[in-house]
Order: structure tokens, then sequence, then C-alpha cells
């Protein structure tokens, strides 16, 4: 089937044609039934999903249409191939999901299929490594946070968008972990974590702001302007920008001298530090959030033999803005337990997460839950949505509970 012939019988646009051609090739192999496009299949993983209302019965209307149309199963191919595959393929966000054929409700069930094929995958790649069950698991969790993402934007359908499947690429290729409430990803020490020591005296950690950040004056990460910092090392003593754990902010025009005689560096540049990475599905208690890291530690202890020293994070949920709107809430209870930083600012940072888009006119999305109405609350101040930046000292974790940071 010739590229012409493909957009038809999707019902793609030809404005998909321009964003295929450059990756098009005739492959009759690409017009075989995936394996995941079945209804045997949806049903084999859905229990790991947890859906109030089971969407089996539209997913057999679903499959049927599919086996009428070669271009649907030419295009389930090829997003396997370059969302779960890692071929060389389009930006995965660019792509749409096939409404034109199947209607927005067949459209997210087809994508959550194509999610679910991950499954068997990582479950393989992972029993490698001897890891148990509950890993490969709980991704399951995480494809059904991506439901409600869906479902928020689209009537309450069930289904996952498409930019969202090369996450899971991570877990195939054995880079990510489900343990507990959390998913870890393995990397070095990112440049955006900041400069970090410990007292040798008594144990208290301190923060300095890297070289050449940019720090405007409420103490936030800026792209242009604000003030640069910078580190003075002259052999002995070290001069940097500090920052506050307690609101992870920067302290503009203050500079702290430590003495490296008494305060170590806590990470070495080539040492692991993963980060935490926060599925979907509510109930994350700062209880359930300590239990997770504690376990993690232990996890890359004893399948991968590493000490892991410090857990980092950049996301949305660590706006400080909501320890002030939402102080009752298990995401300030948490942020309460961490030693917080600034990121550089994101417009519409969580905007996805919570409302399913992030497109639009804001003022005009829903506010129905205490999250969503702290956002509006923002917004209505003419404060900027922003992410926020943690790290948590592993050998602080028998800690947990205490206001880590904060109790010094």
């Amino acid at each position: 089937m010739n590229l012409t012939e493909f957009l038809k019988d999707g019902g793609f646009s030809p404005e998909v044609g321009e964003l295929l051609a450059p990756w098009w090739r005739e492959d009759p192999a690409l017009e075989t039934m995936p394996e995941f496009l079945d209804g045997g299949f949806f049903r084999e993983y859905e229990p790991l999903l947890g859906l109030r209302e089971s969407p089996a019965s539209r997913v057999d209307a679903l499959v049927a249409e599919v086996k009428k149309h070669p271009a649907l199963r030419i295009y389930a191919n090829l997003l396997d191939r370059w969302l779960l595959g890692g071929e060389p393929g389009p930006d995965g966000a660019r792509l749409p999901l096939p409404v034109g054929r199947l209607g927005e409700e067949g459209a997210g069930l087809f994508s959550l299929l194509l999610a679910l094929a991950a499954l068997p995958r990582i479950r393989k790649s992972q029993a490698e490594l001897g890891l148990p069950e509950s890993c490969w698991r709980g991704v399951a969790g995480w494809i059904a946070g991506t439901v409600t993402i869906y479902k928020a934007a689209h009537d309450g359908f069930a289904g996952t968008n498409l930019q969202q499947i090369h996450w899971l690429r991570f877990s195939i290729e054995r880079r990510l972990f489900r343990v507990g409430r959390f998913e870890y990803l393995v990397h070095t020490v990112p440049d955006w974590v900041p400069a970090v020591y410990r007292s040798r005296a008594d144990g208290g950690v301190l923060a300095l702001c890297r070289d050449d950040w940019r720090i405007d004056g409420g103490g936030f990460r800026v792209e242009e302007g604000g003030e640069r910092t910078f580190l003075e090392w002259d052999g002995s003593m070290l001069t940097g920008t500090p920052i506050d754990p307690a609101s992870g902010r920067a302290l503009p025009g203050v500079r702290r001298t430590i003495d490296l005689e008494v305060y170590e560096p806590v990470l070495t540049p080539h040492e692991w530090v993963p980060s935490v990475h926060i599925p979907g599905g509510g109930g994350m208690t700062a209880e359930l959030a300590g239990a997770s890291l504690r376990e993690a530690a232990a996890f890359f202890r004893k399948y991968f033999k590493k000490e892991i020293r410090a857990f980092v994070c950049d996301s949305w949920i660590l706006n400080p803005a909501w320890m002030e709107l939402l102080p009752e809430s298990n995401l300030a209870a948490f942020m309460r337990e961490l030693y917080l930083f600034p990121r550089t600012p994101y417009p519409q940072a969580g905007l996805f997460f919570v409302f399913g888009r992030s497109d639009g006119d804001f003022a005009s999305y829903p506010a129905d839950t205490s999250l969503r109405r702290a956002f509006h609350r923002l917004y209505n101040a003419g404060e900027p949505f922003r992410t926020g930046g943690m790290f948590v000292l592993t050998a602080d974790l028998d800690r947990w509970g205490s206001g880590l940071y904060r109790s010094r």
C-alpha cells in the first residue's frame, strides 16, 4: 500500500502524509494484524489496569474495524516500531490518533492497546534480571494513569495519548523501574541538580546554586536576566548562593562560604543518581513515598550492587505553591520531607497531567477538584505555573517523617 492509499483507507489528512513521508516505505509485513490488537490480548492484561468500567466490548468492535482496514494495521505496526521498538520515526508528540476512521473513543482504545503491548516485553526484559514481578506489573499502574489523563480531555473515554507511550521504552530497556509508589529512572547526576555538601561535624546538608544559573528576585530560576550565580573556590573554602530547602528558592544576593575540610561533596559525577517519577493514581501519602524510597535503595543494592546516595526529581508536583495552596495535601506532606530547589520556568507545567490538555483558554478548564482549583487560584493571581526540583539523601531516609531538611 502506498502512502496515498494509506491516507485514504485510514481516514488521515494530507498533513499526516507530509509528516509520514520521510519515513514511509511499502512493506507487506506491516499489513499483518499485530498481536496486541486482539480482544484476548486486552482481556489478559486488563485486570492489571483496575478500570472501573471495562471497555472490552468496545475493544472487540475496534478490532473488527481494524481487520477491515489495512491502513490501521499498518499504522499500528509503525507506531509499535517507532514508539516501543526504538526505530527512527517521526516525533511522537506530533503523531495523530486515527480518529478519522475510528472516532475519538475507538482511537483512544487503539492507542491503549499499543501501550499494553509493552507489558509482555517489559516482563521478559525484567525477568532476565531476576526482578520481582511487582516491577513489571507496576508499569500497568502507570498505563492506568495515562487512561485517567486521556479521560479528562475526551469525555470520559478510556484511552492513552500517543505522546506518552515512548515512556514505556525506558522500562523495556531496563532503565526505569517501578518500586512501590514511584518509578525510578537510572542516570548519573543531572546538570539541573545543585551542588550538594554535607557537614562532617553535624551531618547538616547544604545545597548551592551551580555556575551560570540565573535567579530572579524571588529566588526562582529564569532563562534570562536575573542574578547570575557562580561558585568560588580558593583551594579550601567554597562560596556560593545557598538554597533554602523548605521553600525551594535560592537566596539572591546572599553568599555562603563553607570550609571544605568540614563540608564534603555528597555526589560524584559518574555515580547513579536515579530520578523519581510519580505515576498517576492518587494515594501518594508521605508514608507510601518514604517506603518507596527506602525500598528503592534496597532494590538497587540487591539487583544492581549499587549504593544509591541520593534520589532526585524535577516535576510540576514540586511547585512550592502547593505547600501554601494545599497545605494539608499529600503533595505538601511529601515536599516537607525533601530538600527543594528551583527549576527553570515552564508555563504549562502540570496542565496535561491534571487536565488532560494544555491548549486553549485555561480560564475555561474545569475546577472540580482541590488540585484543579489550586491551579485556577494561581492563574487568577497572575502567578506562573512552575516545576520544582528536589533531592533526598538515602542516608537520611531513616528520619523520614521528621521534616528531614527543616529540623537541622
